[in-house]
């Protein structure tokens, strides 16, 4: 097993790197009569068809299977070695992280890095969501002097909504907490809750691809109860899939625990 499986072509990629028969050679026009094939060269040819239409199939039956096939549950000895594999290529093959790790101004951690065993048991993101099939890997770069957050996020196939696509929910979860991030850090509180969000989806995203979520605070309008934050999710190409804004606000009738800087 190699990385391969982790980053898979989603379907239309597979499907526009499949070999094509409609590229034949073009017959001059001629004034003899045409010969009729002999039967060798037809033999010859139905076979040439023969093996490139098979190869189409099983092609095309290997993504579909992937695809379609149930994803190892959390724990399993499956889901071990595909975490194993994601934190593989996280650490060796994202440029991105390279980046933001050359960079003094970003701090790393882990998500939910401050928080108790007990209490991520309890979390849709780090409980039901967790392993290879939800969010297999969540790092969290954060640039307090710039007011950013940077999340570099593993999507696995179990967040889709269509094959091969990522539900539009569970994309909204992840960038709910990730403009949280931004907003609680800002808060003296250290605490807060969601008042409003809104999501505009650019583009596909796809599942078993890494993916990074930006998000900044909106320092102008924001207050010390107030959070105004700004979150974009790219592909690692840099294009803008989603942006989304939202406002998050300290209530004044009851008491929050303190969150912190690392959740």
């Amino acid at each position: 097993m190699n990385s391969r499986r982790i980053l898979q072509v989603v379907l239309r990629a597979s499907i526009q790197k499949l070999p094509t028969t409609s590229r034949l050679p073009i017959r001059h026009a001629s004034t003899t009569a045409p010969q009729a094939p002999s039967g060798r060269s037809r033999w010859a040819r139905r076979l040439i068809y023969a093996s490139i239409f098979g190869a189409l199939g099983v092609g095309a039956g290997g993504v579909l299977d992937s695809k379609i096939s149930l994803p190892p549950s959390p724990g399993s000895t499956e889901d071990k070695v595909l975490l194993e594999e994601i934190q593989s290529v996280f650490d060796r093959g994202l440029p991105i992280v390279q980046e933001l790790r050359n960079n003094p101004d970003y701090v790393e951690s882990g998500a939910y890095e401050g928080m108790p065993e007990e209490n991520k048991a309890h979390r849709l993101t780090s409980k039901a969501l967790a392993g290879s099939r939800g969010i297999g890997l969540q790092r969290v770069f954060s640039n307090d002097k710039e007011k950013k957050v940077v999340s570099v996020v593993f999507l696995g196939s179990g967040l889709e909504g269509w094959p091969t696509m990522v539900h539009g929910g569970a994309l909204g979860t992840i960038i709910d907490e990730n403009m949280g991030r931004a907003a609680i850090r800002h808060l003296p509180e250290r605490t807060g809750v969601t008042a409003n969000m809104n999501i505009n989806y650019r583009a596909p995203v796809y599942s078993g691809f890494f993916y990074t979520f930006h998000a900044r605070l909106d320092q102008e309008r924001s207050t010390d109860r107030k959070a105004y934050t700004i979150c974009e999710v790219r592909d690692l190409t840099g294009q803008v899939c989603v942006e989304a804004s939202g406002l998050f606000v300290v209530p004044k009738k009851f008491q929050l625990a303190e969150i912190g800087d690392r959740f």
